[in-house]
């Protein structure tokens, strides 16, 4: 029986070092591989993945874009938690993530003088796994997910717009705080209370074009809605306070004598 005792402890060691190796090595292998993937420089200070729980775990994330770019910095995420179904990733078609944690610190989408961006590039690579230089068109079909819970803070974003004639650089402290439920597409992201803070910063301009795709769509359209809403309501507005003005005139000109 000892020595059955000593062979459990030296496999439960060998299973051990095998744990710290991974944690060790993963980091920079998950690095490398996006950097292959995407054509941006990307660092994380800590992943960790639990292949029989599903359960995902990223800090320190910070994307750099390439030289082309005039700004380096793109994307800042603190930190990153996700429980995901691994029943759903073995025999299902669609994603199922049962809890989503994100925290981003800053965003900065920058757009060139031929009208690519960033965001642009970085999500199309992920479609052809051709690098960051990779077309934003793809013909392949994007896989299906759903996450139940979604929680998202998200600080700053910054648009750099180099597509005219000079550079225009703004930047929106957001400070976004919203939980969301069974969010199975872009769309659902764009919850009034978040339209309406987006819209008073003065994110109205070309948003399709910064972020191609469904989610560009999605926000240009929902944004641009904010804003007729507002103008019609400005409208109207001007309108009945014009009528008011009119009827008090008569008033006026009724009690002369």
């Amino acid at each position: 029986m000892r020595w059955k005792a000593k062979a459990l402890v030296l496999l439960g060691g060998v299973f051990a070092l095998c744990a710290l190796a991974w944690m060790a090595f993963l980091p920079a292998v998950a690095e490398h591989e996006l950097r292959e993937v995407t054509g941006f420089d990307i660092r994380m200070e800590v992943v960790a993945v639990n292949p029989l729980t599903g359960n995902v775990v990223v800090r320190g994330l910070e994307a750099r874009n390439p030289a082309r770019y005039p700004e380096p910095d793109f994307i800042d995420l603190r930190s990153m938690a996700a429980d995901v179904s691994v029943f759903s990733l073995l025999f299902s078609d669609r994603i199922v993530v049962d809890n989503l944690d994100l925290d981003i610190s800053k965003v900065e989408i920058v757009r060139l003088h031929d009208g690519r961006s960033n965001a642009g590039e970085f999500m199309a690579s992920f479609r052809h796994g051709g690098g960051a230089g990779a077309s934003a068109s793809s013909d392949r079909k994007a896989h299906a997910y759903l996450i139940k819970k979604l929680h998202v803070r998200f600080d700053q974003l910054v648009v750099v717009d180099d597509s005219g004639s000079k550079s225009d650089k703004s930047t929106y402290d957001l400070h976004i705080n919203q939980d969301f439920i069974d969010i199975s597409g872009p769309g659902q992201l764009l919850v009034p209370s978040i339209v309406r803070d987006l819209h008073a910063f003065g994110l109205h301009h070309d948003v399709s074009g910064l972020l191609p795709g469904d989610f560009g769509r999605a926000l240009a359209a929902a944004v641009g809605g904010a804003a007729d809403v507002g103008q019609k309501l400005k409208d109207a507005a001007s309108g009945a306070g014009q009528y008011l003005k009119g009827e008090f005139d008569k008033l006026e000109q009724k009690a002369k004598p």
